[in-house]
């Protein structure tokens, strides 16, 4: 058997990461079970804006990317860059990109927090949850963007697929 000085930072992270996304999974199935679907995505929500505030802000000393304002989008891609660096697991079928100036594009291929609803029977209901996440990473930074297409219950049961951008207004 492993022992955790066995494992290599890879194997730390996945394990830390599938652990909390089940804890995440398991404390949003009991308020279902106890509030129903729209109080646990409502406490889902809040809870996903304070976690953002404290996340970016430890991430960032940690990476060494305190800058003073988000001044710039290169600024904007090296802390998106760090954060997802810290909590995507490779369970996480989704890649982004910054395709141009400005850009940020998303594509989940198959998404686990979807899957996880669609098994607890709350999917039609389910407000998305990770790029609310993201979006409250940036506004923490005071980075003005818009999501496009705009986000709120998931668009898996909306459009049949998950992609779009999120924009910036940085000078070109």
């Amino acid at each position: 058997m492993d022992r955790l000085e066995n494992l290599d930072k890879k194997e730390i992270k996945e394990l830390i990461n599938k652990c909390w996304i089940t804890h995440d999974a398991m404390w949003f199935f009991h308020t279902i079970a106890i509030s129903g679907v729209e109080t646990a995505n409502q406490i889902n929500l809040a809870a996903i804006e304070s976690l953002a505030a404290i996340e970016v802000g430890r991430v960032r000393k940690k990476m060494g990317k305190e800058y003073d304002e988000i001044k710039s989008f290169e600024q904007v891609i090296d802390v998106v860059d760090s954060m997802f660096g810290v909590v995507k697991g490779d369970f996480m079928d989704f890649n982004y990109s910054f395709p141009e100036k400005n850009v940020f594009h998303w594509e989940v291929s198959k998404c686990f927090a979807y899957e996880g609803m669609k098994r607890m029977g709350a999917h039609q209901q389910y407000q998305c949850g990770l790029l609310h996440r993201v979006s409250c990473w940036l506004k923490t930074m005071n980075i003005e963007h818009e999501l496009d297409p705009a986000v709120g219950y998931c668009l898996l049961n909306e459009i049949d697929h998950c992609s779009g951008n999120i924009l910036f207004s940085f000078e070109k």
